[in-house]
């Protein structure tokens, strides 16, 4: 039987209308205590269940599990942001296996950025397209603390000493998602406009 985390259903419930199931997913990877990658279906199950009986009422369990299996696919690289990747026979991630297999228990901020840059090209976030080249700041503190197994917080903290220190730079702070990449790529990536 699963153990509920309590926080993350309130969280859900503070979401409530408006909780999406990848939000849903993404609470419980990265909250609910877990050592393999992923989480079991049977953790999801109980946690949609929870969210149906409560106070709320207004979580539709039916409506979740039907968005989640039409999502799921059995691909073992970034399909798309669209996609929940199954891992195995039982076990669901926002994130491909192969990212749990690379790189997964590491908490290595440069070392996620490097590998995002290098081994995984059909991950279209790393691209010179919208606010900048690099990986925006909130998708990396989640692939970071879901395929690291470690609290979203302390990765934040992490890449703003990594930022202090000089071994990462952003784009500017007020953009909500700046992008970061790592301070040797600096040289190399500039926005075009600035030239001119």
């Amino acid at each position: 039987m699963t153990s509920i985390n309590e926080n993350i259903i309130s969280e859900a419930e503070e979401r409530n209308r408006n909780l999406l199931a990848d939000e849903l997913l993404k609470l419980i990877e990265i909250y609910h205590p877990h050592e393999e990658p992923g989480v079991s279906r049977e953790t999801v199950a109980a946690y949609s269940e929870a969210l149906t009986g409560g106070a709320q009422g207004s979580f539709d369990r039916g409506t979740f599990d039907e968005t989640v299996n039409a999502r799921l696919t059995d691909a073992e690289t970034w399909a798309d942001a669209d996609s929940f990747y199954a891992l195995g026979t039982d076990r669901i991630s926002i994130y491909p296996g192969s990212w749990h297999d690379d790189i997964g228990r590491s908490t290595d901020v440069r070392e996620y950025i490097r590998y995002l840059r290098d081994e995984a090209d059909e991950f279209e976030s790393f691209s010179s397209q919208g606010t900048g080249y690099g990986i925006p700041e909130s998708d990396l503190i989640d692939i970071v603390a879901v395929v690291g197994r470690t609290d979203p917080d302390a990765v934040k903290a992490r890449i703003e000493d990594l930022r202090d220190g000089g071994a990462i730079v952003e784009g500017p702070d007020q953009h909500p998602d700046a992008r970061v990449r790592l301070a040797e790529d600096a040289d190399e990536v500039q926005d075009p406009t600035l030239d001119k």
